[in-house]
């Protein structure tokens, strides 16, 4: 927690605005006005065409439609191609996005019965969409007249009906998206997306994109394109810009109900699909493979960026509920997010089977699924799924690391051995078989869930609180509430008190201990070594900023009867070269079973490796027995800090989407509503805009080390928000606080 820090106070009165906003009401607007507030356009496309970089397009309430909205005849095929309600085709600038969103305590609705709603032009960048309601015409579609849809589709491939040419979108609209052209630098945030044919939002060829905050159901029920609700496809890196770095990022979504009904068809598949069954999307291909809740596949081969997926709640979609595959350079991870009762293809066919349909079955997958990827960091996520035939975590062709741990898996299949032991990777430091103890939810779901009727929230015993790995964890969860924090700084820490925290095997066996600790009541026991570099580790991916330079404390203590020495090592692999070893000591250093021996060093944090993990190297090999030993009190701070004073300190983070409120907490004692305050551009280089401030907001910012900055420098200010310049600041990591009546929100912003 950030003890001391610099107030900025903004006061938004005082400030005028710099570049020109636009305003539309369907109610009472025309393209003929100015597009002032008073004086607004009617549709959002003439805001387009007015609205520069840095400008805001405020759309009021009302139905937004395309072109021919309701001219859909599917019985002649007629009018199936009907265009976007809303095309965006301009850029905004680094710094200076475009935004489209809704107009303060409105909620537009975009309706389309084609393409889509709306549509981002090919290389067009720096743009912000929020606040929309975006609804497609699946309400309407019945199996049969898709199932006949793909028949028509199989019809006009065919080489003897050259001259059918399909182009009917009704039934593979999609809500928010790309095209099929590069993007960088898109946010896509607090939208309601639903009933869409194909995907609710879906980017590819691009960079740099974060899809968060959304509600999205009911999507790709009826193409036969093999959609999924939300989607990252062949990600390729922004010229120039092909760092490790978290840059894809899917945040905060609640995604439920959405499923693939129709079989795949496609005349060719990509060259990178992955798939090697050669039905596969072919004319007489019946299974249902697709229809994932979050989705990223086929990213660029040289793609080396990092995906990730955090705070999300993904409930009954049709396969798991997130999916990253076939991306051989991408690494990813997936932290605090809860997935119930996904895999839900095979009951849909059930009951599709009863209404007389054929059957298209799929696989029996339900959790989270990395393969053919570098490295997947799963931590503090829940996954329940509806039996033991469905997958609760898949990780397949990783060529990198594995690291698992602070989960609970109820129900699934896990990872195992051919005799169904789950691998140690994932035995060690999980929860399995163990009901996360949720508010209010259903047992058993045949169909369509009511999302209305679930609280995923954690229920007051829930094993959940408390028990989450710090190291890999937002700031706030998925309503905004802080996760607790803890009164140290650390970059990461552990006691070991309840878990391993990160730390999982590397050859010998590890698990809690209560038979010695340097601090509480537990330390963690490493044993079972057959060599003398069999440990534990912890990764260290994506913890670090380059150019900083951080201490690394750990204590250890040998078993009775033990003696020897240790090290603390860093192991690194660049570009699948041979892996570097780093010693904090020239040579391990005397320990004893008798009392703690504190382990340190200081390391500069040069470039992202493709994996990166420090370990404790315990006694030597002699006489062909190793020794047991003990680690405690690990902490990892910026040089010049104080390890962490364990003492003191407590668990800060609980497992899952949500964190735990206890109920008698007031209102103001929890964080703004997350539609109310955030930040971009995020990475920043010279400007950075915080929105949904008011005239009472204090804004601090800090470093890793708590130095306070006053950038009191004020680019641009409109509404509530305002726009500060941070060129002046060194490349790295910054914490924003954003307080405002007793209320408070914390943003980590990376400065470039």
């Amino acid at each position: 927690m950030i003890r001391s820090c610099i107030l900025i106070v903004f006061y938004l009165i005082s400030f005028g605005l710099t570049s020109q906003n636009f305003y539309v009401s369907d109610g009472t607007g025309s393209d003929a006005n100015d597009g002032s507030e008073l004086s607004p356009f009617k549709t959002i496309n003439k805001a387009i065409l007015e609205v520069e970089a840095g400008g805001t397009v405020y759309v009021m309430n009302g139905t937004y439609r395309n072109s021919g909205y309701g001219s859909v005849n599917v019985s002649t095929s007629a009018n199936m191609n009907n265009p976007h309600v809303v095309t965006i085709n301009k850029s905004g600038t680094e710094g200076a996005y475009i935004t489209l969103k809704n107009y303060q305590g409105h909620s537009p609705k975009i309706q389309f019965d084609g393409r889509g709603g709306i549509v981002i032009s090919n290389n067009m960048n720096y743009i912000v969409i929020e606040g929309f309601e975006v609804e497609g015409p699946s309400a309407s579609i019945s199996y049969d007249v898709a199932f006949a849809d793909r028949e028509f589709k199989v019809l006009a491939a065919s080489n003897e009906n050259d001259a059918i040419t399909y182009n009917h979108s009704y039934f593979s609209g999609k809500g928010i998206w790309g095209g099929y052209g590069a993007h960088h630098h898109i946010i896509i945030r607090n939208n309601s997306v639903h009933d869409t044919p194909g995907s609710a939002i879906r980017f590819n060829d691009s960079d740099h994109i974060t899809i968060e905050y959304n509600e999205v159901y009911n999507a790709t029920w009826w193409t036969s394109s093999a959609s999924s609700a939300i989607v990252y496809a062949e990600t390729i890196a922004t010229d120039g810009d092909n760092s490790t770095a978290i840059k894809m990022i899917m945040r905060g979504n609640v995604v439920y109900n959405n499923w693939n009904r129709i079989p795949f068809f496609v005349t060719q598949l990509p060259d990178n699909s992955g798939n090697t069954n050669p039905n596969y999307g072919t004319a007489d291909y019946n299974s249902i493979l697709d229809g994932q809740g979050l989705y990223v596949t086929r990213s660029d081969d040289d793609y080396v960026g990092t995906f990730l997926f955090e705070n999300n709640l993904c409930v009954n979609n049709g396969k798991n509920g997130i999916n990253f595959d076939n991306s051989l350079g991408a690494s990813a991870i997936f932290q605090n997010n809860t997935l119930y009762y996904n895999g839900v293809h095979e009951i849909i066919q059930d009951l599709s089977v009863d209404d007389g349909n054929p059957s298209h079955r799929g696989q029996k997958v339900g959790g989270i699924k990395a393969n053919r990827v570098v490295n997947a960091t799963v931590v503090n996520n829940i996954v329940v799924t509806r039996d033991n035939l469905f997958s609760a975590l898949e990780l397949q062709n990783i060529s990198g690391s594995r690291n698992v741990s602070n989960n609970i898996f109820l129900n699934g299949k896990l990872p195992s051995d051919d005799n169904g032991i789950p691998y140690n990777y994932v035995s060690c430091c999980n929860m399995i078989d163990v009901d996360p103890l949720f508010t209010s939810v259903p047992i058993e779901v045949n169909g369509a869930i009511d999302i209305s009727l679930t609280n995923f929230e954690l229920s007051a015993d829930s094993p959940a609180i408390d028990s989450g790995n710090p190291n890999f964890s937002p700031l706030n969860d998925i309503n905004g509430n802080p996760r607790t924090e803890s009164d140290n700084d650390a970059v990461s820490s552990t006691s070991f008190e309840n878990s391993t925290d990160g730390w999982v095997p590397w050859g010998a066996t590890v698990y809690i201990s209560s038979e010695t600790s340097q601090s509480g009541i537990s330390s963690l026991f490493v044993s079972e070594r057959s060599a003398n570099w069999h440990s534990p580790r912890l990764f260290l991916d994506n913890l670090l900023v380059e150019g900083e330079t951080y201490t690394f404390y750990v204590s250890v203590k040998l078993s009775p009867g033990v003696s020897g020495t240790a090290n603390l090592t860093l192991r690194t692999n660049v570009d699948g070269s041979d892996p570097v070893y780093t010693s904090f000591y020239s040579n391990s250093i005397p320990v004893s079973d008798e009392y703690w021996t504190v382990l340190s060093g200081d390391y500069t944090h040069s470039s992202e490796p493709d994996s990166f993990w420090i370990y404790v190297k315990g006694p030597s090999l002699e006489d062909g027995i190793t020794g047991s030993f003990f680690i405690d009190d690990f902490s990892l701070v910026t040089q010049g800090s104080a390890p962490v004073d364990f003492s003191n300190s407590e668990n800060i983070v609980d497992i899952g989407a949500y964190e735990y409120i206890d109920p008698s907490l007031t209102i103001n004692s929890l964080s703004l509503n997350l539609q109310e305050s955030f930040i971009y551009p995020n990475p920043a280089i010279n400007k950075v805009t915080i929105s949904g401030i008011n005239s009472k907001t204090t804004i601090l910012i800090v470093d890793l080390l708590s130095k306070k900055y006053n950038l009191t420098k004020i680019i641009q200010m409109e509404l509530n928000s305002v726009s500060i310049d941070v060129s002046s600041l060194k490349s790295g990591l910054y914490f924003i606080i954003v307080e405002s009546d007793n209320k408070s929100r914390t943003f980590k912003l990376l400065k470039q």
